[in-house]
């Protein structure tokens, strides 16, 4: 059995790209680097792998989209997440190991460095959300 969790990317705010963009160069790109589209695209074929193999899987385009002024709410640039966008990842992450119920001492020696990578990991967003 595998144990695991994939995470999606975020959604993207493409005005928010393209703001930024603008901020760096001076002028504004007509297009986006990235798109919002094309990361839903990403998500669901996360999902789709996570479902074919087994395992959890955290839909962050789908979840922070469900909240009303997402862009900026969860997105510095368009892109990377803000404080309270890292704060939905902890959440997220906290909830699917507690219904996995996992914990270092009942996993196999091998899953131990990952475990413990994990709770750096977990420690580092606690810090910096909450």
């Amino acid at each position: 059995m595998m144990l695991g969790v994939l995470v999606t990317p975020p959604p993207v705010c493409e005005e928010g790209r393209l703001t930024y963009a603008e901020s760096l160069y001076g002028e504004k790109m007509k297009l986006p680097e990235r798109t919002n589209e094309t990361a839903g695209l990403y998500a669901n074929a996360c999902v789709e792998l996570a479902e074919e193999m087994g395992t959890r899987s955290i839909n962050l385009w789908y979840l922070m989209q469900e909240t009303e002024g997402w862009q900026k709410k969860f997105l510095s640039d368009g892109l990377h997440l803000t404080p309270e966008g890292k704060a939905v990842v902890y959440h997220e992450v906290l909830r699917v190991l507690n219904e996995l119920r996992l914990s270092a001492a009942e996993m196999p020696y091998d899953s131990l460095f990952t475990w413990k990578l994990m709770e750096k990991i977990l420690r580092a967003l606690q810090k910096h959300c909450l």
